[in-house]
C-alpha cells in the first residue's frame, strides 16, 4: 500500500477541512470579541460602508496610494489567486463545465479556454508570487520586520504553485479521476488518487489549509471583518 497516497488522499481531508472551519470560527469570535479602545476612523465621513468596504477589498486603493509597485503586484496575485480558485471548483466538482455546456460553449471548447486561462494564471501567479517573496527579502524595511513564519508562508504558496504548474504542464492529470477521488470524500469511501504530482500539490495545499487560521494568511477572511468593524466605529 501506498501510505503516503492513503494518508493525502484518505485522512488528511477529513482532517484539514474541520480544522480549517473551527479555526476560522475561533478567530473570527475572537475578533469579534476583542474591545475596542478607541472609535477608529479610516474612509471618509459620509460614505457607504458597503460601498467603501467593498472597494477596500477588490481594489485595495489604500495600498495603492502607499506604495503603487506593491498593489500592482499584489492585485494581480490575489486576482489571478481568485481566478485559480474557480478553476479548482471546475475541476473537483464539473459545476462550471455545467454551466457553460448551458450557454452554448462545447465540452472541447471548455477544455480549450480551461488550459489556455488555467496556464496563464498559473504563470502569472507563480511570477507574481516570486516578487511578491523577494520583495520581502530584498527590501530592507519590510525584511526588518519578517519573521520566520512571514517568509514560510508565501515560501509554501510559492511551492504550491510550481506543483500545480507542472501538474498542469508536464505531469499526466486525469481530471475525471480527481473528480471521483473528491465526490467519493462525501460518501467517505476516497477513491485514492495515483498521481504522484497530484498526491504532492494535494499534500502542500492541505498543509497550507491547516495553516492558514494560525498566520498571516488569515487577512483573506479578516478583511471583511475589519474593514466593516473600522467603518462601523
Amino acid at each position: 500500500m501506498n501510505y503516503f497516497a492513503f494518508i493525502v488522499g484518505a485522512i488528511l481531508p477529513y482532517v484539514a477541512i474541520p480544522a480549517f472551519v473551527a479555526g476560522m470560527s475561533y478567530r473570527f469570535w475572537t475578533w469579534f470579541k476583542t474591545p475596542q479602545p478607541a472609535k477608529l476612523t479610516l474612509f471618509p465621513a459620509g460614505g457607504s460602508a458597503f460601498r467603501e468596504v467593498l472597494a477596500e477589498t477588490l481594489l485595495f486603493p489604500s495600498l495603492f496610494k502607499g506604495d503603487r509597485v506593491l498593489w500592482l503586484l499584489a492585485w494581480l496575485f490575489h486576482a489571478t489567486l481568485a481566478l485559480v480558485f474557480l478553476g479548482h471548483i471546475r475541476v473537483f466538482t464539473g459545476a462550471i463545465d455545467r454551466i457553460l455546456v448551458r450557454v452554448g460553449i462545447s465540452p472541447d471548447g471548455i477544455d480549450w479556454m480551461s488550459g489556455l486561462a488555467g496556464g496563464a494564471a498559473g504563470i502569472l501567479l507563480l511570477a507574481t508570487g516570486l516578487l511578491l517573496l523577494l520583495r520581502r527579502i530584498a527590501v530592507p524595511r519590510v525584511r526588518d520586520i519578517t519573521g520566520i513564519p512571514d517568509f514560510l508562508a508565501p515560501l509554501l504558496v510559492v511551492v504550491i504553485i510550481v506543483t500545480g504548474d507542472l501538474l498542469r504542464f508536464s505531469a499526466p492529470f486525469d481530471l475525471e479521476q480527481t473528480r471521483v477521488w473528491a465526490s467519493s470524500l462525501l460518501s467517505f469511501s476516497p477513491a485514492i488518487p495515483t498521481n504522484g504530482m497530484f498526491l504532492l500539490h494535494l499534500a502542500l495545499a492541505q498543509v497550507l489549509i491547516l495553516f492558514i487560521p494560525f498566520s498571516k494568511i488569515l487577512h483573506f477572511g479578516g478583511i471583511f471583518f475589519t474593514q466593516a468593524l473600522i467603518k462601523r466605529s
